[in-house]
């Protein structure tokens, strides 16, 4: 008779928690991403980031005022410029409401845009490249390679309470990118806008998604680099874009 006791199913290993992943992301993102093939909840980096930017929008309306940043942002618009004051006026009534009430609605904007940038990139990895990640998966990618964000919102709320409200630019509110450090009134709208599209938190996100992608594809193994490679290129169409669209409106 045989004396080898029978092999006992090994219990896998617990998943991360929470705060694990939340913690992972920042200091050993692959745990975070690895993790997400056994549950792909996407709820706790979505309020985080929608708390810290909408309290961002807040320290906005309490220290430096709505009015005052639409100012601002026109300032150097020449289509505006040239408007008679009635319609000036108008115009900036209308510009202060949508900021104010739109930064309270954060919340919403950050869900919606998630949904959208999750939509995309599942479908250039999975039509693309075969990666075969759930749309799930991708929202939680999505969702845990923007935390970084919520750093870049704590900077921001920090330069608003300390700094001086004149010096306050929406588009540009820290020194992340070089277009921080250039002249707006003599730089062309486009080039303005294109330079600070490489900032240190994008680079940081982009980094993050192209790891999240490259780890959760399922029927076909990508290299990080190629995944990292594919979500800058996406970026840089989307960033070409915007700049070409300040440009026009001068």
């Amino acid at each position: 008779m045989s004396t080898v006791a029978p092999s006992l199913p090994q219990e896998s290993a617990p998943g991360l928690s929470e705060p694990q992943r939340i913690i992972y992301t920042f200091t050993a993102p692959s745990k975070t991403f690895e993790d997400i093939r056994r549950n792909q909840s996407w709820w706790v980096p979505f309020l985080l980031g929608a708390i810290f930017a909408t309290c961002f929008f807040a320290a906005i309306d309490k220290k430096i005022g709505w009015d005052n940043v639409v100012k601002e942002l026109v300032s150097s618009n020449a289509t505006f410029q040239q408007a008679p004051p009635d319609v000036q006026e108008k115009q900036l009534r209308g510009m202060t409401a949508a900021y104010k009430y739109g930064g309270y609605g954060a919340v919403i904007f950050i869900l919606v845009f998630g949904l959208i940038e999750a939509a995309i990139l599942m479908v250039v990895f999975n039509f693309g490249m075969d990666a075969g990640v759930s749309f799930k998966t991708a929202m939680a990618i999505i969702f845990y390679a923007g935390l970084p964000n919520i750093i870049s919102s704590i900077l921001a709320i920090i330069s608003i309470v300390l700094g001086n409200p004149e010096n306050f630019n929406l588009q540009n509110p820290i020194a992340t990118n070089p277009a921080y450090f250039m002249d707006r009134a003599s730089t062309s709208k486009f080039l303005y806008a294109f330079v600070s599209s490489f900032d240190v938190f994008a680079i940081w996100v982009i980094v993050l998604l192209g790891m999240g992608f490259a780890i959760n594809s399922q029927r076909r193994k990508l290299k990080t680099s190629t995944a990292v490679i594919t979500v800058a290129i996406l970026y840089l169409v989307w960033k070409l874009g915007q700049a070409s669209l300040a440009g026009l409106r001068g």
